[in-house]
């Protein structure tokens, strides 16, 4: 038995657990919401398609299709517009402490008594004692933060690899925050918060890791940060915005394949991340470069799948895979076309077949092969 069997074994979940809600759409998400006709046109261009929005902006929404968390709700409203397709969920609370779980947990289960159909929203810091969390609040989805270019890119992937366990585990959809703009000198206050040369690929490695750990949803903090300022409403995207827009439409390309795969796995090569793992000497596809990450995902009819993502944010660089066991057919989607394009094989060494591309700083690319 391989080590991806070992794994998908271990997160079987019992029957009674299987039927929760689950997302129905790649969730795109941000901190902020339209107030008027044109900023709500402004948002759907951009891309989101979930906003955190007050009841009294509920109706700029629904032209677009765009869906709110709703910021000033209760069990008594939930429980009228639980069949109200404009609703997302319900905001409950934002980065509850440890000793807060047990109250939020009884808000929670209000809003959940009310609406059948929508979750309650509670965010996560991103050290939060998950097991508690899940004991005590009974979510129906996780959600976190960690703004590894705010705090540090370190402790990123080890977010990533603990709160995907978790939601695996709880067989539950996982989203998470992204800062809207790599310049730390936002998050604390400081003179010169600019736009940075490096921002897009920053803003894309931590994106396509998000995805390739199984994430079915990005948020991004702060929509205030993606708009120019001074204006009476967000209109206008700013160029850290601008970046948000072409990922929020590659997002929205790969998001409805994302939902039908189950994470089996992720893996990296050196420098292997804290808290990882790297890639095994039996794995099906074997990377032959530096600074990468695999994501590691079965399909319907038990299709394989692999997204492959440069971590390197300098760079663009080669991606080689061998295939030890042989793989005939390989794809890649492409996010602008929305469709599969065949991948050229070639015979590699003792008859391996393998593949070579290159990824620009902190992309990824999603790979089917049979």
């Amino acid at each position: 038995m391989n080590r991806l069997t070992l794994l998908a074994l271990v997160f079987v979940i019992p029957a009674e657990a299987q039927a929760q809600w689950r997302l129905d759409r790649f969730m795109i998400s941000t901190w902020g919401a339209p107030t008027d006709a044109e900023s709500a046109k402004a948002f759907a261009d951009a891309g989101f398609n979930t906003v955190m929005a007050k009841v009294e902006h509920l109706d700029l929404l629904r032209p677009y299709g765009i869906r709110a968390i709703v910021m000033d709700g209760s069990p008594e409203l939930a429980a009228k517009m639980k069949d109200d397709p404009v609703v997302w969920g319900w905001y409950v609370r934002d980065e509850p402490p440890e000793d807060a779980f047990a109250a939020t947990g009884e808000v929670v289960a209000q809003y959940h008594a009310a609406d059948p159909n929508h979750p309650a929203y509670v965010n996560l810091m991103a050290w939060m004692n998950l097991e508690r969390y899940y004991e005590l609040v009974k979510p129906r989805f996780l959600s976190y933060d960690y703004y590894q270019w705010w705090w540090g890119p370190h402790n990123y992937c080890w977010r990533l690899e603990a709160h995907r366990e978790a939601a695996l585990k709880h067989n539950q959809d996982l989203i998470c925050w992204v800062e809207s703009n790599a310049d730390p000198r936002w998050e604390w206050g400081k003179e010169g918060a600019t736009y940075l040369p490096d921002n897009q690929a920053k803003l894309r490695q931590s994106v396509y890791l998000a995805m390739a750990y199984g994430v079915r949803g990005i948020q991004w903090f702060t929509s205030g940060l993606a708009f120019e300022r001074g204006e009476p409403s967000e209109r206008t995207l700013n160029a850290a915005g601008r970046d948000i827009k072409v990922l929020n439409h590659e997002m929205a390309a790969l998001g409805p394949i994302l939902l039908q795969l189950r994470s089996l796995d992720v893996v990296h090569t050196a420098p292997v991340p804290d808290h990882t793992r790297p890639v095994p000497g039996d794995l099906w596809v074997q990377p032959r470069n530096r600074n990468l990450t695999l994501g590691l995902f079965e399909g319907p009819g038990r299709q394989r799948y692999v997204f492959v993502v440069n971590r390197a944010i300098d760079r663009t660089q080669p991606v080689n895979l061998a295939f030890p066991a042989g793989v005939h057919v390989l794809e890649r989607f492409d996010v602008a076309t929305k469709a599969w394009r065949p991948v050229e094989l070639r015979d590699g060494a003792r008859g391996v077949t393998a593949t070579r591309f290159a990824l620009k700083p902190g992309d990824g690319a999603l790979l089917r092969a049979r």
